[in-house]
C-alpha cells in the first residue's frame, strides 16, 4: 500500500503536476490521520472492554466476600441472641423474691458456660487487591466511597468487639466457677462436691455478677455493631448487583428436573 501512494507521488512529480500533487498530498495525510484516529478508537475499546471485564470480575469477587460476611455476621446474631435471652433468664430468676444462693449456686454450677461468639476477621481480601492495583478506579466515586466506609465500618467493628471481649477475659481471669465446661478437669467427685459446698457464697455473688455483666457487655456490643455494619454491607451489595445485573441474574431459571 505505501510503495502504491509512492508511486504515485512519483508519477505526478515527473509529469509536474505541483498542484495535484498538493492535493493528494493533503488527500494521503488526511487519509493518515482518520487511519491513526481509528486505530486509537480501537484500541480505546479494547481498553475500555478489559477494564469493564476486570470490573465485573471484581464485582463478582466483592459480592462473594459481602456475603460470606453477611453470613457471618447472621451466624453470630443468632448465637448472641440466644446468648442474651439467658442471660435474661438467669436476671428474672435471680432477682425473683423466692430466689436464693441455691438459685445462685444452680446457674453457676450447672448453666452459665461463658462462651462467646464473635467475628474475628472480615473477608477483605478484593478490596485490599483494588487498593494495592489502583484498580479501584475502575469504579464509579460513588461505590469507591462505599467500599472504604464499608471497610472502616469492618475494622472499627473488630476494635469495638474486641475492647468488650478483653473486658470480659479480665473478669473471667479471677472467676473460680467455670467447672461445668466440657473442658474442664473436674467436673464430679468427692473434689467437685466439696467445692460447691464449701464456695463462699457472698464471693460468688460478686464475682458471678461482674463476669456475667461483662459476658453480656459482649452480646449487646456486638449486636448493635453487627447489626449496623450488616445494613451497609447489605446497601453495597445491592449498589454492586445494580451497577451489573450480568453478575447475579435477578430471576435465575430453575434447574430442569
Amino acid at each position: 500500500m505505501i510503495k502504491f501512494f509512492r508511486k504515485i507521488r512519483q508519477n505526478l512529480l515527473m509529469e509536474n503536476k505541483t498542484s495535484k500533487y498538493f492535493k493528494y498530498a493533503i488527500g494521503e495525510i488526511i487519509l493518515v490521520v482518520i487511519g491513526i484516529l481509528i486505530a486509537l478508537q480501537i484500541n480505546n475499546w479494547n481498553e475500555t472492554r478489559k477494564n469493564n471485564t476486570k470490573r465485573i470480575d471484581y464485582q463478582r469477587s466483592l459480592i462473594n466476600d459481602i456475603n460470606k460476611d453477611i453470613a457471618s455476621i447472621d451466624s453470630a446474631l443468632v448465637y448472641i441472641e440466644k446468648s442474651i435471652n439467658e442471660y435474661t433468664n438467669y436476671n428474672k430468676r435471680l432477682s425473683n423474691p423466692n430466689a436464693s444462693y441455691d438459685t445462685l449456686i444452680k446457674i453457676a454450677k450447672y448453666e452459665f458456660l461463658g462462651y462467646f461468639n464473635n467475628i474475628d476477621a472480615f473477608h477483605t481480601a478484593t478490596f485490599q487487591t483494588l487498593l494495592s492495583t489502583g484498580d479501584i478506579g475502575l469504579f464509579d466515586e460513588n461505590t469507591r466511597t462505599a467500599l472504604i466506609e464499608i471497610n472502616n465500618q469492618q475494622q472499627t467493628t473488630l476494635i469495638v468487639t474486641k475492647e468488650a471481649i478483653d473486658q470480659y477475659l479480665n473478669a473471667l481471669v479471677s472467676y473460680k466457677y467455670l467447672s461445668n465446661i466440657p473442658i474442664s478437669t473436674i467436673k464430679s467427685g468427692k473434689i467437685y462436691d466439696d467445692f460447691w459446698n464449701t464456695v463462699d457464697k457472698k464471693e460468688l455473688v460478686k464475682d458471678f455478677y461482674l463476669v456475667t455483666l461483662r459476658h453480656n457487655n459482649i452480646n449487646r456490643t456486638s449486636k448493635n455493631i453487627y447489626l449496623i455494619l450488616r445494613k451497609k454491607l447489605i446497601e453495597i451489595l445491592d449498589n454492586l448487583k445494580e451497577n451489573n445485573d450480568k453478575i447475579l441474574p435477578k430471576n435465575p431459571k430453575k434447574p430442569a428436573q
